[in-house]
């Protein structure tokens, strides 16, 4: 497991607008998207979304690296030229 710190920006009930430090397992992350506009990160869970004030690459380059292994998020345009030129075996 591996957890990261993160800035959350509360964006419901009284206390909409606030930040706290919230730290989360990034092994329950299901997805992550960009807010439009600089806005920061959604951390998609089970339990529910997490806005987070940081930019989507700092997400993208920490999950990249959460085991020391080499990147294995594609850029988008790698891998949709990928589906576009799907490989076919032939017997």
């Amino acid at each position: 497991m591996m957890y990261a710190e993160f800035n959350e920006i509360i964006t419901g009930g009284i206390q909409q607008g606030k930040q706290r430090k919230v730290v989360v397992n990034l092994e329950k992350v299901i997805t992550f998207t960009a807010v439009p506009h600089g806005g920061g990160t959604v951390l998609e869970t089970r339990r529910g979304d997490i806005h987070v004030e940081e930019k989507y690459d700092q997400v993208k380059a920490l999950f990249n690296s959460k085991n020391g292994i080499a990147p294995v998020l594609l850029a988008l345009d790698t891998w949709t030229e990928n589906i576009s030129n799907p490989v076919i075996d032939e017997i």
